[in-house]
């Protein structure tokens, strides 16, 4: 069997948690990852689970989003562009001497 080296980045705290994942079923790590390569090439399907559960703090900021959309406190704009536009108006206008009060 011909085998190659596969090169990804990932964050350190999710390898080690898939590690710990594979260890607790019998897998080292690299087996794990040619199972998954393999069914993928047999099958020509990916089943993942992507759902995840948002931490109190997305939760509250999800929160805080919904109440500002319903006060009206969100601008929308129909392109990037016309966002950049607001931006760059902002910075202007902050960079006014005399916004400042100077």
């Amino acid at each position: 069997m011909t085998t190659t080296t596969i090169h990804i980045k990932t964050e350190i705290t999710t390898r080690d948690d898939a590690k710990k994942v594979a260890e607790e079923f019998g897998f080292t790590l690299t087996s794990l990852v040619n199972a998954l390569l393999r069914q993928i090439a047999r099958t020509r399907r990916l089943a993942l689970n992507l759902e995840e559960n948002p931490n109190h703090y997305m939760i509250d900021s999800l929160k805080q989003s919904e109440a500002d959309v319903k006060a009206g406190r969100v601008i929308s704009f129909q392109s990037g562009q016309e966002a950049l536009e607001h931006v760059r108006a902002l910075i202007k206008n902050d960079k006014n001497p005399k916004r400042r009060g100077y």
